[in-house]
Order: structure tokens, then sequence, then C-alpha cells
């Protein structure tokens, strides 16, 4: 028998994926700061009374932040108020990349910003300008040394306050 033959059968029997373990939003530290809002158009902006709430709430210094544990994860959270958003921080080691997936609820209702500490776009976020219809962002740290980047879950309607989603955050 030939060693191709062989090989066959051990290629049909690779082990499923393990799932990635998943942490509830409300067991996850504040991160010591959040970002400041992006500036990005608020795609559920409404110009009636629940609109004025929701771009008052999304005005202030910084948005609070959850640090994310190290390793790929995957989060269960809901948004919490009439801002629409909430913000995860994340240590990205030089040279790492790190995914965020909105994967479960109602994935069409949301989007996923990728950040700096100044709410702005950086080197390595660029490639999320471009539109794939998936809530999703990436960072690839093109620097030598760990970096905190902020994922924003950023919802496209007002009235989503207590909508649950699951986050899947996978590092490279």
């Amino acid at each position: 028998m030939t060693p191709f033959l062989l090989v066959i059968p051990l290629m049909a029997m690779q082990a499923p994926p393990v799932p990635l373990p998943e942490v509830k939003a409300k067991d996850l530290a504040l991160a010591p700061r959040g970002p400041m809002p992006p500036h990005f158009r608020d795609a559920g902006f409404e110009s009636g009374p629940m609109g004025l709430a929701r771009r008052g709430a999304r005005m202030g210094p910084s948005i609070p932040a959850l640090q994310l544990p190290a390793g790929s994860v995957r989060v269960k959270d809901a948004i919490p108020d009439i801002s629409g958003w909430r913000a995860y921080a994340i240590e990205v080691p030089g040279g790492g990349t790190v995914k965020a997936q909105v994967v479960e609820g109602r994935k069409g209702w949301f989007r996923v910003l990728g950040v700096n500490a100044w709410g702005r776009e950086e080197a390595g976020l660029l490639q999320n300008r471009i539109h794939t219809g998936e809530p999703q962002a990436t960072y690839k740290n093109p620097t030598p040394e760990t970096r905190t980047i902020y994922f924003i879950v950023d919802t496209l309607d007002i009235n989503m306050v207590g909508e649950a989603y699951t986050l899947e955050i996978t590092r490279g």
C-alpha cells in the first residue's frame, strides 16, 4: 500500500474545532479608561426626543469600557443604555492580531468599530473602512510594543436598549 492512501483516512478524522470559552459581560472588570467617542456618523440617529436623548448620552469625555481577558473568548452581553453602544478594551502584543465579531443576536442591527484611545483609526485599523456586511473589526499591531485597542459594539437602531448579543474575540 502506498503512503498516500494512508494519509487520506487521517485527514478525514480531524478533530472538530474547540469552542471558545464564554464569559458574561457582568463578570468582566471595568477598564482603567475607555476610548473617546469616535468620529463616525451615528447610524441610529433620529430627530425626535429619543434621538436627542441618544445624542446626549453619546457625548462625554469617554465611553466606559470593559477589559477583555487574554486569549480568544466569547462575551455574552446586552446594550446597557440609550447611548446604544458598549466598548471593550483589549491588549494586543507587538505584531499580534485580533478580530472582534458579533456572532449571535440580531447581527444586522449591529456594527463593530475599532478605535484607539482617542476614538480614531490608526495604522492596523484602517482595513476596517472596507464594508464587509458583517459586524466585525480587526486590528493588526504594526509596532513591536503592546497596544491597547478598543472595539465598540454600536447599534444601528435607536430602540435597542437591552438587546442581547454575543461578541467573539479571536486572537491570531
